[in-house]
């Protein structure tokens, strides 16, 4: 550990999914990678790393919470049969709603305050894990 760079065990050209990617999407791409930390990149800079537990809970946690906004999506959808059709963004509207709820994409989900932690690729792998747990999370990139 005290000798071994780390490019020599971290995956090199990583799959990655950028910020407006769904979360069950990026799922998938874990799931099928068979790999448990995805990175999220926008601009060309990785702006989180992704655990798989994690999207998975952000992934069912908005499915959970619109089950209950449901009921209030099924209030308007039935005030807007009843007023007609004179609203005719009305219904764009719902469907944008009902798509962002149950369907959110990363840059929703993903914390403001997310720890990256990036090292360099002739970082020991000692280097690396002591940046690891000095910023309490599980995974790293290099660049």
């Amino acid at each position: 550990m005290e000798e071994t760079p780390v490019s020599k065990v971290m995956t090199k050209n990583p799959v990655f999914v950028l910020s407006d990617t769904l979360a069950v999407e990026a799922l998938q791409k874990m799931v099928q990678g068979k790999f448990r930390h995805l990175p999220v990149v926008q601009n060309g800079e990785v702006i989180a790393l992704l655990d798989i537990a994690k999207c998975l809970y952000d992934a069912i946690a908005p499915m959970e919470r619109a089950a209950e906004k449901g009921k209030a999506i099924a209030a308007v959808e039935g005030v807007e049969k009843n007023w007609g059709t004179s609203f005719s963004g009305q219904n764009t509207f719902i469907e944008t709603l009902r798509e962002q709820m149950l369907r959110p994409s990363l840059s929703i989900i993903i914390a403001d305050n997310l720890k990256i932690v990036i090292v360099s690729p002739d970082d020991t792998v000692l280097t690396t894990t002591k940046k690891i747990q000095e910023c309490r999370i599980n995974s790293a990139v290099f660049r």
